[in-house]
């Protein structure tokens, strides 16, 4: 099958043609009739279905544009929201920082205004100690001494004796 397929142009070269015995004129011009007839019939419509296609694809494309010049639009908006939101978020750092630094600075005045308050409260609380023990050691001294019939002192043994042992 395939050698016949591959010899048909041989056998078609080879025979003689002439176109003195051929109808190729009338066909041609019934050709050229055909055509001119389906031209006429069918190519208005051929034209709007083109006109109608390129219409359909340039409305796409003008609708593709659109949404790509909204998109261009809001993708400037978030831009410029995105730095202002970065701006903001360098001012809140900041302000924090600052805050911090002040609270800083108040507990330390508050800690040292405690520890005064504390150092004056203890050395306080250290003389009031003091002068109630000498208080009891007065006290002591002279229970000893006025409940001791034996000793008997004078006015400067007396204090000499309460300065020694208060000292």
């Amino acid at each position: 099958m395939r050698i016949i397929l591959l010899l048909m142009p041989l056998f078609a070269f080879g025979a003689e043609v002439s176109i003195a015995n051929s109808d190729f004129v009338m066909r041609s011009v019934n050709f050229v009739i055909f055509v001119a007839l389906l031209w006429w019939l069918v190519a208005k419509h051929i034209k709007k279905a083109l006109k109608d296609r390129a219409d359909n694809i340039a409305s796409q494309l003008n609708a593709v544009q659109v949404k790509l010049a909204e998109s261009n639009t809001k993708k400037i908006a978030k831009l410029d929201e995105l730095e202002n939101a970065k701006k903001l978020a360098k001012d809140i750092v900041a302000s924090a920082h600052k805050e911090a630094e002040i609270l800083t600075k108040n507990i330390q005045e508050q800690c040292k205004r405690d520890m005064e308050i504390l150092q004056k409260s203890f050395v306080e609380r250290l003389n009031f100690e003091q002068k109630r023990v000498k208080k009891s050691v007065v006290s002591e001294v002279l229970d000893e001494i006025l409940c001791d019939e034996n000793i008997k002192l004078d006015k400067k043994q007396f204090v000499e004796i309460l300065t020694k042992r208060v000292a």
